[in-house]
């Protein structure tokens, strides 16, 4: 994909949105929706990656949250992004779309951070549609990057009778076909995710989804439970906010520490799947 020049210092994010979405309706049968992308909480594996024993991570199928991941997921619901969205009192039009990967790190992220919300929606006669989508699962062929098959899935989240398995096949974990590691496929699923969101009601989606899937698409390398906003206008998804930054300057502690561990990774990721790079990740 060609990376959309992300928003520069002293943009704030409501002249950003504005902005984003002047004339986006024209042309457009569905007009403009705003899509905000959040990355799972810290998982096991994450914690073996962080600290130099990948192949560690690596053999960790379908890992869960750790405790620190449980708390950055339910800090999302927190996030300044969110609040307003997550707070009002939603009529029929505005309620947001909640779409997640069904591996189990991002089904527990989209839990702890957003379970309390669906529940008030459905005591408020206005449920909210959560679903399982194939298409934004991670990207590798290794033991960390599988899901579970999806009668274990079933019942492991069986007190969660709001969520929306109906799309996904017995076998959706399994790495064959469109789900290979290989850059043209990341892009065909990615863009079958992006009609299939242009084709739902909902004005507001949110996405719950992994570190490389949005590397390869959206050419940003996300921290943990990091909110992004973009619109989305048929098949050009815009960023809102944050911001990318110009030069490092302008990265925060954080953002170095990121990059220091996942910068060199995702240039190599890029480099496999033939897709060019941004000039920066962050």
């Amino acid at each position: 994909p060609s990376f959309s020049p992300q928003l520069r210092s002293g943009v704030s994010r409501s002249s950003a949105f504005a902005s984003s979405t002047a004339g986006s309706t024209a042309g457009s049968t569905t007009g403009s929706k705003r899509v905000f992308f959040i990355r799972h909480g810290q998982a096991e594996h994450n914690v073996f990656f962080e600290s130099g024993r990948k192949e560690e991570g690596r053999k960790i199928i379908d890992p869960g949250l750790t405790k620190l991941g449980f708390e950055q997921a339910k800090s999302v619901a927190r996030e300044p992004m969110l609040t307003e969205l997550l707070q009002r009192d939603s009529t029929e039009n505005e309620k947001p779309l909640i779409v997640v990967s069904p591996l189990r790190r991002t089904l527990q992220t989209a839990l702890a951070a957003f379970q309390p919300f669906v529940d008030t929606q459905a005591q408020r006669g206005k449920p909210v549609e959560f679903v399982c989508n194939a298409d934004i699962q991670e990207t590798g062929e290794i033991n960390c990057d599988c899901g579970s098959p999806l009668n274990r899935l079933t019942e492991e989240f069986s007190d969660f009778s709001f969520i929306d398995f109906s799309d996904l096949s017995e076998d959706w974990h399994e790495k064959k076909g469109d789900y290979r590691d290989q850059g043209q496929l990341l892009l065909k699923r990615f863009n079958r995710f992006k009609k299939w969101v242009s084709e739902r009601p909902e004005k507001t989606v949110i996405v719950v989804g992994h570190h490389n899937i949005f590397l390869a698409n959206l050419g940003i390398s996300f921290k943990n439970c990091e909110v992004r906003e973009y619109v989305a206008d048929g098949d050009n998804w815009t960023p809102v906010f944050p911001l990318v930054s110009s030069h490092d300057d302008e990265l925060s502690e954080e953002d170095r520490k990121h990059i220091g561990i996942y910068g060199g990774h995702a240039k190599w990721k890029m480099e496999t799947w033939g897709i060019p790079a941004p000039a920066r990740f962050r």
